[in-house]
């Protein structure tokens, strides 16, 4: 071979090597690209994918209990009766209501009243008794409860607040249950009461039993909605031991403290139905500054006035209920549990 041919040989073979040099060279730098790319994707996709994916509706406001076919057993609290001591404040003109009552209810004392046990119509915060009652007596979430023409037809015809529930539409306990509260839905109220006890005369008597269980001094329920009865009445001090026992039972809890709710699909309602707390709806619960309002049930008819219980928790460490009943409008109710807080929470001396 001559000189030429190996030079030429040589050079072919330098020429095939810088050219498989190169093609590793651009596939090293592919698979950096590549990779690159793959991490630029999961750091926009993974937060996107995080933010967007259909999630279980959150505590407490819009999810039912995580196994709706077992039956929760009743938290049934210790039956105890706020008492007034010498350092019990009386509240004046300063308070819209008639009568209101502020309990320490981690002393178990009032702090402050205002005509506490006179005989008042409650509205609709009967029903955190019918709540109550409800819950300690429901035994399968799971089951349904179809809503009737007659009874939502009478409903109408009352002018009685309503969740919104259909006729023929199939409601589960849960949904009924934060109807009832967040809108003060009478539909809802009395389908519990259809559902528990077969009518709401039974469950009324459910209810006035409950009454006697705690010791309440002058209450009495003829329905589980609070339209107007000579004979279903109640006082501020009694409506206080009613919401402190709901508050003691974790599911009643739940759902008074609830700020919204979305129903169950259902054919009537294929997105379901929005709720809103009627309390929440009027305050965010912080305006105290000195307690904040975790809870609680607005009431109104022509003869009861504007009426609220409410808790809060206190930052004292203490815990507080405000009733106040025969308002003369619905933000003098809620102006009142504000100010009473403001006023009596974390300034004051403990009774001995």
């Amino acid at each position: 071979m001559s000189e030429t041919e190996e030079y030429e040989l040589a050079l072919a073979r330098r020429q095939a090597m810088r050219r498989r040099r190169r093609r590793r060279n651009r596939m090293r730098q592919r698979i950096v690209e590549i990779a690159a790319v793959a991490v630029l994707v999961a750091v926009i996709a993974i937060p996107i994918w995080l933010l967007c994916r259909p999630r279980t509706k959150p505590e407490p406001e819009t999810s039912a209990p995580s196994d709706t076919s077992t039956s929760i057993e009743p938290q049934l609290p210790e039956i105890v009766y706020p008492v007034a001591t010498a350092d019990t404040q009386a509240l004046g003109e300063e308070v819209d209501a008639d009568c209101a009552v502020l309990v320490d209810v981690t002393a178990n004392r009032i702090v402050a009243q205002k005509h506490p046990d006179t005989r008042i119509y409650p509205a609709s915060v009967t029903k955190v008794m019918t709540l109550l009652v409800a819950v300690e007596h429901i035994t399968d979430y799971s089951e349904t409860f179809t809503m009737p023409f007659e009874m939502l037809n009478r409903l109408f015809i009352e002018e009685a607040s309503v969740a919104g529930f259909l006729a023929g539409e199939k409601v589960c306990m849960t949904d009924l249950l934060y109807g009832a509260i967040l809108p003060s839905g009478a539909d809802a109220t009395e389908a519990l009461a259809l559902h528990v006890a077969g009518s709401e005369e039974a469950f009324a008597a459910l209810m006035n039993q409950k009454a006697e269980e705690l010791g309440l001094k002058d209450t009495h329920f003829t329905n589980t909605s609070g339209l107007h009865d000579k004979e279903h009445y109640t006082t501020a001090a009694d409506m206080a031991v009613v919401l402190r026992a709901a508050m003691e039972n974790p599911l009643c809890r739940q759902v008074l403290s609830a700020v919204s709710y979305t129903t169950a699909v259902t054919p009537e309602h294929p997105e379901g139905i929005d709720l809103y707390s009627t309390m929440f709806s009027r305050m965010y619960g912080t305006e105290p500054e000195v307690a904040t309002v975790i809870g609680g049930k607005t009431g109104y008819t022509a003869q009861a006035g504007h009426t609220m219980v409410s808790y809060a928790v206190g930052q004292d460490g203490h815990d507080y209920i405000v009733a106040t009943m025969q308002g003369s409008n619905r933000y003098g109710a809620t102006y009142d549990a504000i100010n009473i807080l403001k006023a009596y929470c974390g300034d004051r001396e403990e009774a001995e």
